[in-house]
């Protein structure tokens, strides 16, 4: 966009690979159900179980469109818990999956300086209390330098929320696997429901 001799451009989320380190090898065998906890943080964070509620709800959120799960409930939590007792949750909830993760890196300069982000998501199978998703991600947005040249000056725009942007690419990155394994069993329940049908 040109606008007397200035050109701006919006920032974009520049992201690493994402990294999934433990996945099923089965198709769920039920309706996907989860119970979606809040993040960790395993760096130095003001209010740690806020800054993380409020990164897994962002996760959270965008997992509710197009979700990868027939039911994904948000539960709060006034403390720290482990892996155990979201599983034990999860479970009393009648969902077959718990959803924890944890913050590995957090910096949330808003927009005047960017945001980064790193998360690692777990999914535990609530009725064996087995880890069968563990994944990895990180992604950041900087504000650019402004570069002046002769004639014109360039300078990048972050968004007013960049850590949104940034927690919601990567939630919406980590979804894609998930989605596609949860899937499997929507096609086979479709595929019997027709072959029950054809049956009549």
């Amino acid at each position: 966009m040109l606008w007397n001799s200035e050109i701006i451009w919006d920032e974009w989320v520049r992201s690493g690979e994402l990294r999934v380190s433990v996945h099923p090898a089965t198709t769920p065998n039920a309706a996907p159900t989860a119970v979606f906890f809040p993040f960790l943080p395993t760096v130095t964070v003001r209010d740690p179980l806020e800054t993380g509620t409020a990164i897994a709800k962002g996760f959270w959120q965008e997992w509710l469109r197009e979700a990868p799960f027939t039911v994904l409930e948000f539960r709060e939590m006034t403390t720290s818990y482990t892996p155990e007792y979201a599983v034990k949750i999860a479970r009393e909830r009648g969902a077959l999956f718990a959803v924890t993760g944890t913050l590995t890196d957090f910096y949330d300069g808003g927009s005047v300086t960017g945001a980064r982000l790193g998360v690692t998501l777990n999914i535990y199978d609530t009725r064996n209390g087995g880890l069968i998703w563990s994944m990895k991600q990180f992604a950041y947005m900087d504000k650019d330098r402004t570069r002046d040249f002769l004639l014109f000056k360039a300078e990048s725009r972050l968004p007013s929320d960049p850590m949104w942007v940034v927690t919601t690419a990567i939630a919406r990155c980590m979804k894609k696997p998930v989605q596609q394994w949860a899937g499997q069993w929507a096609a086979m329940e479709q595929l019997n429901n027709s072959q029950e049908n054809a049956a009549f």
